[in-house]
């Protein structure tokens, strides 16, 4: 199931060009997510109105902020109704279902749109 997350991770782009209207919103957003699916993780970084996926690993990879769940946790928030425990971010780590670690400034600045680029896979469905 894990590589099945990180498959969704790294669409993102692609769903999110579909989208102008959160591409509009995220057109001064700047930050690094760290998306973290049991063992495996990738960077989203959002910056101008752009969304690129790119590896972990290697040297000088930094993040703002880092959110870690299990790959269950990640396929459930993508269900088209989530459960409650499941429904954003904020819910996720109230019930114990995702960390969420770093700079919590330019997280709580693009909140609103990293929660929607984070919900996109469930229009996909």
């Amino acid at each position: 199931m894990t590589n099945q997350i990180i498959d969704t991770f790294m669409r993102f782009p692609v769903l999110f060009s579909g989208h102008p209207e959160i591409a509009w919103r995220a057109d001064r957003a700047g930050i690094v997510l760290l998306l973290e699916a049991g063992s495996q993780a990738v960077r989203l970084q959002l910056e101008k109105g752009q969304v690129t996926v790119l590896p972990a690993e290697g040297p000088m990879r930094g993040w703002d902020i880092a959110l870690r769940a299990a790959p269950e946790a990640w396929a459930d928030h993508w269900q088209a109704v989530p459960a409650p425990d499941a429904f954003d971010i904020l819910g996720m780590v109230r019930h114990g279902r995702m960390r969420i670690e770093g700079n919590f400034a330019p997280l709580m600045r693009h909140l609103q749109v990293v929660k929607d680029i984070l919900a996109l896979p469930r229009a996909a469905t």
